[in-house]
């Protein structure tokens, strides 16, 4: 007979595990975990709350960072299931003035296969002695899931990644 105390044990030991072993893969120095908290605060909402999110990779040339705000899943009445995006202002000029030195500064839009249209902005350059690539983007990527979930009486639930 299986003891149940036995497997929620198991499971909790399997989260622990999980969470050293994130932070042991966070290889990201800690000069650009500081740059990517002071661009995230330049993220300004237009209305309600919102979320940044963003993705680091080591480089070749040294650290790709891409941010953006996380959507909002609607639950309920016609528009049940739909992801609304956040509408927000960024300050590029107080951005580029941390970096030590801005070789890039330009603004990509494109079209996604089902004809939306998103864009981007990239800022590479040199932060102290060390190369970043920036990208700014104004909608999360397709394969990220919401930052919130709007539920039918007007509750806002923050989803968070594990």
């Amino acid at each position: 007979m299986a003891h149940p105390h036995l497997l929620v044990h198991h499971l909790l030991k399997q989260l622990e595990n999980h969470k050293r072993d994130r932070r042991e893969r966070d290889r990201r120095p800690g000069w650009l975990n500081t740059f990517i908290q002071q661009t995230a605060a330049m993220f300004e909402p237009l209305a309600g709350v919102a979320r940044v999110g963003y993705q680091c990779d080591p480089t070749p040339d040294g650290w790709e960072a891409r941010l953006y705000l996380g959507s909002t899943e609607i639950v309920g009445g016609r528009d049940d299931g739909r992801e609304r995006l956040i509408s927000f202002e960024f300050d590029f000029g107080r951005l580029s003035e941390g970096f030590t030195r801005l070789d890039e500064f330009r603004w990509n839009v494109c079209t996604n296969a089902d004809g939306t249209a998103g864009s981007f902005v990239t800022l590479r350059g040199m932060i102290d002695d060390n190369s970043v690539c920036l990208k700014i983007y104004s909608r999360p990527p397709q394969d990220i899931g919401p930052a919130f979930r709007l539920l039918p009486d007007g509750t806002l639930e923050d989803l968070v990644a594990v």
